[in-house]
């Protein structure tokens, strides 16, 4: 299951705050565009690098001509590489894609000091247009011996007929589980941190901030544990717990004083 699906399902969390009874506090901000508009957002830009990263193993850094079609500039680096799928492309995972990811890599990006940056051309995920930048950087092993990667997302937008999103964020991702299988991207699992800020497409300012790491196995249809905050000025917080590691669709929504019970789908 890729990240891009894992991100996306917080969709339906992001909701308003009310108990499962009739009572609803004073919140009125529609939480819900805020939490779509910012999973949609994130999630195809998670997946942008996923679709870097798996094209360059599963083809070695070798240009191909099937569907997508891969460019490949040059076998030393730097190196760009572009990633084509033209008017449409159905993925294995259910996604539709169209135009262009363009990435220049500096090194191989599991180098310490590796920089892959990624634009895009023309590119559709799902009907929407996806702008911005993506830069993410090997910053090398921590303390663990776990491979840590910064991630920012610089001017994002995407464009739907709701209107534009815009989204900046910084994380860190932590490779905690998978780095010694390389060719087998099945068991890689991320420890992800870090905050992001952006405007829905009414207009609605807010920040997210992740409060405890999330945990995101590819295993796993569903986040399998973390906590994150979104805030939205002069209106209540509210809180998305994931649970404690186990790989399940449940989680709990907090939101001034107010707590429910989430079963994702």
């Amino acid at each position: 299951m890729s990240l891009f699906v894992l991100f996306a399902l917080t969709a339906v969390i992001l909701i308003s705050c009310k108990k499962d009874t009739n009572t609803t506090p004073p919140a009125t901000v529609n939480f819900s565009k805020v939490g779509t508009e910012n999973a949609s957002i994130e999630g195809a830009f998670t997946d942008a690098f996923r679709q870097v990263d798996q094209t360059c193993k599963q083809h070695n850094y070798k240009s191909i001509t099937s569907n997508p079609t891969v460019t490949i500039d040059t076998l030393a680096y730097p190196m760009n590489v572009t990633i084509d799928y033209g008017t449409y492309c159905l993925g294995p995972d259910g996604v539709v894609r169209s135009g262009k990811i363009n990435a220049h890599l500096t090194k191989l990006y599991i180098d310490s000091g590796a920089v892959t940056t990624i634009t895009f051309d023309n590119y559709y995920v799902n009907a929407r247009h996806i702008t911005g930048t993506e830069i993410i950087t090997n910053n090398g092993k921590n303390g663990l011996g776990h491979t840590v990667f910064g991630v920012v997302i610089q001017n994002g937008n995407l464009f739907s007929v709701d209107g534009t999103t815009t989204y900046n964020s910084v994380q860190q991702r932590e490779w905690i589980a998978g780095e010694s299988t390389l060719l087998d991207p099945t068991d890689d699992v991320y420890s992800i941190t870090g905050t992001g800020s952006g405007t829905t497409s009414d207009g609605t300012n807010y920040t997210v901030t992740i409060t405890s790491p999330l945990v995101a196995s590819i295993g796993c249809a569903w986040i399998e544990s973390g906590v994150i905050n979104i805030t939205v000025a002069n209106y209540p917080l509210i809180s998305i717990d994931y649970g404690t590691g186990a790989c399940d669709n449940a989680a709990v929504v907090s939101c001034s004083g107010y707590t429910f019970n989430l079963v994702m789908p």
